[in-house]
């Protein structure tokens, strides 16, 4: 073999050699495209699979509704009780009822609780919550002030007999047109035919307290804070505990007036209590703004969830 027999023949070597990787590569990297595609391919069926199983459970979840989570009252609320009369028959409640403190307390959990529902005073109503028509009547001032809206009350002030000095000017600036354009700026509603508030030639002094209905309790401070203005020398103290605390602690004189989103029961009506009605309310139905199942109930239908003979709110529409 010459030397150009062996270059030639080594070209040829290198030539094929190099065709070889060449062809490995174009292997290579064809089953590479291959695996992503077969990659592509199980993403796309795992993605189909999911939004299938997906859809499935939101369709079964709305076939199967959701459970209400009841949310009421304590013991010690005039809201409580008067929903009890009223509303309940004076029936028991669900076992399942979960109590809180205060009106606050109960929107909140409300607007945390997507299938809850619960009752609040006609202020306490927001967009962090959605408000119930009952028999189709929306709960507002005029429905109220009408006589139309069906869970309908008055608030109160009750002191131990007849008020005097400060805790009589004070319920007097409550009810006068200076302190029902503070009810109607916390939402509630407000006395008709009032009059004006005469300053004249009044400067107290001293202390006064207040406790009681949590209902009642923002229309107190803000009344407050304005009287005090009129009153710099006046030292006034209001507090919560609900609509029973309140009552217990005026007929025992631990506070000046004892403020009640209720009337007296009839174990009250020996106390020697006076009552005030300071404003007008509405007790109105809420639930999580999420809610598409309701927008209204009956007041039979009401009754029923809160006696636990209605636990899903799928089972309104049978």
């Amino acid at each position: 073999m010459t030397i150009y027999n062996t270059i030639e023949y080594v070209d040829k070597v290198y030539i094929s050699f190099i065709l070889a990787i060449t062809l490995v590569i174009q292997i290579n990297q064809q089953k590479e495209k291959q695996k992503i595609g077969m990659l592509l391919i199980s993403l796309l069926v795992i993605f189909i699979l999911g939004a299938t199983l997906f859809s499935g459970c939101v369709q079964q979840q709305g076939q199967q509704g959701q459970s209400i989570v009841l949310i009421g009252r304590d013991s010690t609320s005039g809201t409580r009780e008067f929903f009890w009369t009223f509303v309940m028959g004076k029936a028991n409640f669900s076992a399942s009822l979960l109590e809180k403190n205060s009106n606050g307390a109960v929107q909140q959990t409300i607007a945390q609780t997507p299938s809850a529902i619960g009752y609040v005073g006609l202020g306490y109503v927001d967009s962090t919550v959605k408000a119930l028509t009952i028999n189709n009547i929306t709960a507002n001032v005029q429905n109220v002030l009408a006589g139309a809206y069906p869970i309908s009350r008055d608030l109160y002030m009750f002191t131990k007999g007849n008020s005097t000095g400060a805790a009589k000017e004070f319920i007097l600036f409550m009810q006068s047109i200076e302190g029902q354009a503070i009810v109607t700026q916390e939402g509630f509603v407000p006395l008709q035919n009032t009059v004006h508030y005469n300053v004249s030639g009044k400067t107290l002094s001293g202390t006064l307290t207040v406790s009681g209905s949590t209902t009642v309790l923002p229309i107190t401070d803000k009344v407050a804070t304005a009287f005090k203005a009129l009153n710099p020398g006046l030292m006034i103290t209001v507090t919560g505990g609900g609509s029973g605390a309140g009552i217990s602690a005026v007929s025992q004189g631990t506070v000046d007036i004892g403020m009640s989103s209720r009337d007296l029961q009839s174990s009250e009506s020996n106390l020697g209590l006076v009552k005030h009605v300071i404003a007008k309310d509405g007790i109105v139905i809420i639930v999580n703004p999420s809610n598409n199942y309701v927008n209204n109930l009956s007041l039979a239908q009401l009754k029923a969830i809160y006696k636990g003979e209605i636990t899903n709110w799928k089972d309104l529409s049978k």
